[in-house]
């Protein structure tokens, strides 16, 4: 029993910290300032990842009504590097929505691993056609490119003003630390002993 827990701590990994990699500030327009939050569009910007990481949550800023938002992440442009068309989608969650003031709103517990690189999170609405929601901008730090998708085609929208509000949470990927491996070492050596004297 003793061995068994010397293993599972040798294994354990280290406290992942968690933190923002991209946080444009909240948006200074004010709601109707901004752009219409409707079934059929879709907005995108891109941001960088420093190193291998998992992101945790997603939020957006904008106002809703009654129906659903979904939150993607893409790949890098389909145009090539500094292009304005997000690649393929790599992940998406969403959550159902009521009638609110613009706030932040998140898609939470994604445990989604991502590269170092640069992806684009793609923001869809899912509302009655006489839906008013919108997504306000001019934010404090602006994100590497903009987009923007209707009736099924994509737009560069990077001096359009679009400028949303975005926050990305992340972890770096977990590691052992090194008395987890110490302790696992010193695990595999109670084993071994215990081995030899089966033997003997």
């Amino acid at each position: 029993m003793t061995v068994v827990f010397l293993l599972a701590l040798g294994v354990a990994p280290g406290v992942a910290q968690a933190a923002l990699v991209t946080d444009t500030g909240t948006p200074s327009n004010a709601v109707g300032a901004g752009w219409a939050f409707n079934s059929g569009h879709s907005y995108a910007g891109r941001f960088s990842v420093p190193s291998d990481l998992t992101i945790n949550s997603i939020e957006g800023y904008f106002s809703t009504d009654a129906g659903e938002v979904s939150i993607s992440l893409f790949s890098n442009s389909a145009d090539g590097e500094g292009g304005f068309i997000p690649g393929s989608a790599l992940r998406s969650a969403s959550f159902a929505t009521s009638l609110g003031e613009a706030a932040w709103h998140a898609a939470a517990g994604l445990n989604w691993a991502v590269e170092q690189g640069s992806y684009w999170v793609v923001f869809t609405s899912t509302y009655g056609s006489e839906s008013q929601a919108s997504m306000p901008g001019a934010v404090a730090s602006a994100l590497d490119g903009y987009a923007l998708e209707q009736g099924g085609q994509w737009h560069d929208a990077a001096g359009l003003g679009l400028d949303q509000g975005l926050r990305v949470d992340a972890s770096a990927m977990a590691v052992p630390e090194p008395g987890s491996m110490a302790l696992f070492g010193l695990g595999l050596a109670v084993v071994g002993m215990a081995s030899r004297r089966k033997r003997a």
